[in-house]
């Protein structure tokens, strides 16, 4: 599939009501955060290993339960849209760090400046993953580790999706607007980053079933420039 026409900012904005109205279960908070650090922060202990005070940690689309929360060091930016509403829905359970209440298109740091990106399951719910990719390639250090969940789909059902959220909306992923396959989310991925690892999660998110779908990490690093040879 080609890269995704971007969907309007009002789907875009419904989308992150019926999220949000998904993360009102507490129990569900507590599952999920114990399923992300069984499955991925074993990939980061394993690429990114010496995590210092001073490490710069981005999550994107965090939710309220900020799984970076569990890595050991780093100083720590919370990202998600709706951070300010799920503050107000879990007094007191956001973690300390960096908090931004923003979209993932556009976010107010320099280039380069974190050394690790971790993005579970959300690239799939921006506004514009394309734009998104940019940011992420932007603010990523050269060096740097971006570690990306993202339950993918057989092709055609991610087709078949693709089209319900264009012409059948009665039929389309209410917090998911963007579907990926397995090719698909590789070819987005490649055309920004090296991926470095590629494996399939073992236990699926448990907020949804997704259709088939079948969960993947991907470990991904900038990518790295072949000197041009002298006599070329």
């Amino acid at each position: 599939m080609a890269r995704h026409k971007p969907i309007s900012k009002a789907r875009w904005l419904d989308s992150r009501k019926s999220a949000a109205e998904i993360w009102l279960q507490e129990n569900l908070m507590e599952g999920e955060f114990k399923r992300i650090q069984r499955c991925y922060l074993p990939l980061l202990e394993k690429h990114h290993p010496d995590i210092a005070d001073n490490t710069h940690i981005l999550e994107l689309f965090c939710g309220p339960i900020c799984s970076a929360q569990a890595i050991e060091g780093g100083k720590k930016t919370y990202l998600d849209p709706l951070l300010d509403d799920y503050r107000r829905m879990h007094p007191g359970k956001l973690p300390k760090g960096k908090h931004l209440s923003i979209a993932a298109e556009k976010i107010p740091k320099k280039n380069g400046f974190f050394d690790i990106i971790l993005c579970f399951n959300g690239l799939d719910q921006t506004l514009n993953p394309e734009l998104t990719l940019n940011e992420i390639e932007r603010l990523l250090r050269p060096g740097g580790t971006l570690i990306i969940g993202l339950t993918v789909l057989p092709s055609f059902i991610a087709r078949l999706r693709y089209t319900c959220e264009r012409f059948f909306s009665v039929f389309r992923d209410e917090t998911h607007p963007y579907s990926y396959s397995l090719p698909a989310i590789s070819r987005a991925l490649l055309r920004h980053f090296d991926i470095i690892e590629q494996s399939r999660v073992a236990e699926a998110c448990i907020a949804e079933s997704r259709w088939l779908g079948n969960e993947y990490a991907f470990v991904c690093r900038p990518k790295t420039t072949i000197p041009e040879h002298p006599g070329a």
